[in-house]
């Protein structure tokens, strides 16, 4: 579509190569993932053409070129900010799309992603408000929709559509207050999406300008976009290593823990993975765990299952006596657990003492000083579990 000289839109029809067709595609899944919407292939060369006369064609090129290779961009924006080098606009781009993942990725953990990471979601998002060209935006209304409950954080609250400029930062403000300073505040999940549209759309005023408005917050979008990468990718942001290759920081031993009914040994593989034992003495089973989100997933089974509070999450199965037929249960609903994996035929049965046992058991092996270097390592290969 074009304009002529009466400002009507007129279609042009043009011939592309195989290869160009396939980045189109690729660039598609840029622009239509920011707020669920998908766009056609055309739609997204007349965006790209008009990003074009806008200068921003270079970063969405660089953008879509990133994408196709996500484990390997978001291993050099580690790398570079362990080196504490400056982003490109595009890798900042690919970053925030990833964290709008990892935030809007249905969990069956509410307390994850955490709220202190929306909270420095939002604030990020305000810090680059600050090197926009523009300060007002014609996105804003989009911007001020994706805060849930805004609201009720504003009074007298206008229409939407006057003084969205205004009402934003009062409103992250207020919504980043609660996030902190209330247990029971909503987490809001389609907030990422501002950061990916306004890298994506917004006129900043330099590169230098982005970097001192987004390093600080870093490290918890790090950690949030790598939880993305790993619920859309299904692996870690790991280097590739040969067999012949070993890391330096693999701990030399790890203890294992010990209760009266319990044992639990750790190893970290070559490649750094984290994989446990689980001894039941009593059951005489020994049950093996790993990698480290199903890890993570057992121990916060652990900690919220209860009466009347099951957990069905993406690995485990876990209640109480009370989902058993009142004719097999061997006492109170309530003085039984039971756990058992999706992907494992065995169910496993504990009292209620036996999982108070276990899960202080669990606590005392995840905080092995012999392990801390590696769980903090395998936090940024993962994410927040």
């Amino acid at each position: 579509m074009f304009k002529d000289r009466k400002g009507q839109q007129q279609t042009l029809s043009i011939r592309v190569s195989e290869s160009v067709r396939a980045f189109l595609d690729r660039a598609r899944k840029q622009f239509s993932d920011t707020d669920g919407e998908s766009m056609s292939i055309s739609d997204v060369a007349k965006s790209l053409l008009e990003s074009a006369i806008e200068n921003q064609l270079d970063d969405r090129l660089e953008t879509t070129d990133l994408l196709a290779h996500p484990t390997e961009t978001l291993l050099k924006i580690r790398r570079k900010w362990e080196n504490s080098l400056d982003l490109t606009r595009a890798e900042w781009s690919v970053l925030a799309q990833y964290v709008q993942l990892g935030c809007e990725e249905l969990s069956v953990d509410p307390e994850l992603p955490s709220r202190e990471s929306f909270a420095q979601v939002l604030e990020a998002f305000l810090a680059l408000r600050t090197v926009w060209v523009h300060p007002a935006s014609v996105k804003d209304r989009y911007y001020l929709g994706n805060l849930s409950g805004w609201r009720e954080r504003v009074d007298d609250a206008p229409a939407v559509g006057e003084r969205e400029a205004e009402i934003i930062p009062v409103v992250i403000q207020r919504m980043v207050h609660d996030l902190r300073d209330s247990p029971n505040c909503e987490r809001p999940s389609f907030s990422a999406r501002n950061l990916t549209v306004a890298l994506r759309d917004e006129r900043l005023k330099g590169a230098d300008s982005l970097n001192r408005a987004l390093a600080p917050f870093l490290p918890r979008l790090y950690q949030l976009a790598a939880r993305g990468h790993w619920l859309t990718e299904q692996q870690p942001i790991r280097q590739y290593r040969k067999p012949w290759e070993t890391l330096e920081w693999l701990p030399d031993d790890v203890p294992d823990v010990k209760s009266q009914e319990f044992r639990i040994s750790s190893v970290v593989t070559q490649e750094g993975e984290l994989h446990m034992m689980l001894h039941m003495k009593s059951h005489r089973i020994s049950y093996a765990m790993g990698p480290y989100p199903r890890i993570r997933e057992f121990q916060a089974m652990l900690g919220k299952v209860g009466p009347h509070r099951t957990w069905n999450g993406r690995h485990f199965f876990s209640h109480t006596g009370e989902l058993i037929p009142p004719h097999r249960r061997k006492g109170n609903a309530d003085d039984t657990f039971y756990f058992s994996e999706h992907t494992k035929g065995v169910l496993v049965e504990f009292t209620v003492a036996e999982w108070e046992e276990l899960k202080a058991l669990f606590h005392q092996a995840m905080n092995l000083p012999e392990l801390k270097f590696t769980l903090t390592e395998l936090s940024l290969q993962y994410g927040e579990f």
